[in-house]
């Protein structure tokens, strides 16, 4: 079979945003258009970063031959959408041109829940364990929480347990509370700020699920340092919108948007933002649809629109 062209997916999928055939808020054609900008800025034999598309398409075949481990999807292989094709070639396709480094080494993401955030930071975290090509990686599920740190963790678990394959090919071991390559010396685990002491570690990728739900900045800035030490390193950040105004989760949100709109450069850093602009009427089901990027997809219209009723009725129920 021949394997998917996804850096193809995830061009087409920039097209239709910027089009308007994919209805996208302000902050998702900033990204798109960024990524365009790029392909044509870093095209030269000698500019700083190169996309290669190899690395790329890889991120996404290694993640869609594992398989949905809850609901009516459980034990069916992954299918990625547009949206995170895009996400994945732009986050792992960028390098170094002078050492061949991964250019992004935070990307941040914020969608709605139920747009599949848990399945998508799994993948990702398998990927980086077993294929990433870093000797002795470490890879951790962060969380204020031990049961938040574990959701992520725990899917990837399971996907690990119910993928023969996988394990096989690269002497991948499920234990307890840690998967383990012995061959590698590379673990995965998850880590939070109840009990586990966050110092010393040398992290090749730090998965922040959920970063709105952090009251303080005390994890974020002990994970950050810890991806210091490895030229490959990544932090990747997924999150649901919060309110709290005074955050960590609102400071990195604000950096990416100044990122977003060119009044700040940083090329380390990734970014992507879901949801509805200013003046849209949220009572819609076009704004909904617009929020969601798997919508009728993991996102239920049925659901979400009883929910949107139940919140004109409910001044309570809004948020």
């Amino acid at each position: 079979m021949a394997s998917k062209d996804y850096v193809k997916i995830a061009r087409q999928y920039a097209a239709n945003v910027m089009s308007g055939k994919i209805p996208a808020c302000k902050w998702v054609k900033l990204a798109v258009g960024r990524q365009l900008d790029d392909l044509k800025t870093y095209s030269a034999d000698r500019a700083v970063f190169v996309f290669d598309e190899g690395e790329a398409n890889r991120v996404c075949r290694f993640i869609e031959l594992l398989t949905h481990t809850k609901g009516e999807l459980a034990g069916m292989r992954i299918k990625l959408e547009p949206w995170q094709i895009f996400i994945l070639t732009t986050v792992f396709g960028w390098r170094r041109r002078d050492d061949g480094g991964r250019r992004y080494r935070r990307a941040y993401v914020e969608v709605p829940r139920g747009n599949g955030k848990s399945t998508l930071l799994s993948g990702v975290g398998l990927y980086c364990l077993v294929a990433d090509r870093e000797g002795g990686a470490e890879v951790y599920s962060f969380a204020t929480t031990r049961d938040q740190a574990k959701i992520v963790f725990g899917d990837a678990k399971v996907m690990a347990e119910r993928n023969a394959p996988l394990r096989n090919k690269f002497g991948l071991q499920v234990l307890a509370n840690a998967l383990y390559v012995p061959t590698s010396n590379s673990t995965f685990q998850a880590k939070s700020a109840e009990g586990s002491t966050l110092d010393g570690l040398n992290t090749h990728l730090a998965i922040i699920d959920e970063l709105h739900a952090h009251k303080t900045r005390a994890v974020y800035d002990v994970v950050e340092t810890s991806t210091g030490k490895r030229k490959n390193s990544l932090m990747f950040v997924i999150t649901t919108a919060g309110f709290d105004t005074s955050g960590i989760c609102y400071e990195v949100r604000t950096m990416v948007t100044k990122v977003l709109e060119k009044s700040v450069v940083d090329e380390t850093q990734f970014g992507i933002i879901y949801g509805l602009d200013e003046g849209d009427d949220w009572t819609t089901v076009e704004a909904l649809e617009k929020a969601n990027p798997n919508w009728d997809i993991s996102v239920r219209p049925e659901i979400i629109t009883s929910l949107m009723k139940k919140a004109i009725a409910l001044p309570s129920a809004v948020n």
